[in-house]
């Protein structure tokens, strides 16, 4: 029982982290309608940020956020910008190849100018938790915290700010929301830098965790794309719960298992979801994105 219920909770906290590095998906795609599948290298680049920040400073990679997230704010909207901006206007075939030709263009410089190797943080804490017979590593923690605290401002910010109720009407009604007055294009560029703000935060927490290098991303990235279409497109709690699921299932799969087998098992259970509720845990038919059907 003791080991079932340790691997229940490493699960949940593996998932936060999981949860976290899709928050900013979730809020791009609930009020743009475009996937990002760039989305991956962002994590990457703010990966390396934390990384350098640590490294040639010797601090806590934690405080790296304090630069890291408002840089990624400024790549977004720089990206944005650039790229997502106008690919809008065109067929939605047109963003799917523009965000995969910049994660292909962002791997190749990150290759060129950090090579292959990996590179590594070292342990913030050099011992886990121990709470009766189970183990809790303080990383995890902290990242299962900031998950936590980061959904629920999020939806705060939603609910209760002039600038999340512009957001709420934009995504229920574009063309009435611009009507009333509502800069839609000014929202779809502060909404995808702010997806990109929470995937620098999520970068600060993954860093002691795993290992950077100019791949990274691809190894997330498909998680990412799981645990977004698990909880329904566009729902920031559903993106919460879907990674709590995703943790729990490549944690008890590992130990039961094999580690190797891992990704099968939650994509197993992908595939059952997209079955048996094609709109996701938390989605609903015909429902507006973001969870803000109310």
């Amino acid at each position: 029982m003791s080991t079932i219920i340790q691997l229940i909770i490493s699960g949940l906290l593996i998932g936060s982290i999981y949860a976290l590095m899709s928050i900013g998906l979730t809020l791009i795609f609930g009020v743009l309608r475009v996937v990002n599948f760039a989305h991956g290298e962002f994590l990457m680049i703010a990966m390396y940020g934390a990384w350098a920040f640590s490294k040639l400073l010797g601090l806590n990679p934690y405080f790296a956020a304090i630069a890291v997230v408002p840089a990624m704010f400024l790549f977004g909207a720089l990206v944005y910008r650039l790229v997502i901006g106008s690919a809008l206007k065109k067929p939605h075939l047109v963003v799917v190849f523009a965000t995969m030709g910049l994660s292909i263009f962002l791997q190749n410089v990150a290759l060129m100018a950090m090579t292959a190797d990996l590179r590594d943080v070292p342990p913030i804490f050099a011992r886990s938790i121990v709470v009766g017979h189970i183990y809790i590593k303080g990383e995890l923690l902290i990242g299962f915290i900031v998950t936590l605290c980061c959904t629920i401002a999020l939806r705060w910010v939603l609910k209760h700010t002039f600038l999340g109720k512009a957001v709420r009407a934009t995504v229920q009604d574009g063309e009435a929301a611009q009507l009333m007055g509502i800069a839609v294009p000014r929202i779809f560029l502060i909404t995808f830098a702010a997806g990109s703000a929470l995937v620098g935060l999520a970068a600060c927490v993954m860093v002691p965790l795993f290992s950077v290098f100019p791949t990274v991303g691809l190894n997330f990235v498909l998680i990412a794309f799981v645990i977004v279409v698990l909880g329904g497109m566009g729902s920031i709690e559903g993106a919460l719960l879907g990674g709590f699921c995703v943790g729990v299932v490549q944690s008890v799969s590992a130990y039961y298992v094999a580690p190797a087998f891992g990704q099968l098992f939650f994509f197993l259970l992908f595939l059952l979801v997209m079955i048996f509720r094609p709109n996701g845990l938390f989605g609903q038919k015909g429902a507006a994105t973001l969870g803000m059907n109310e």
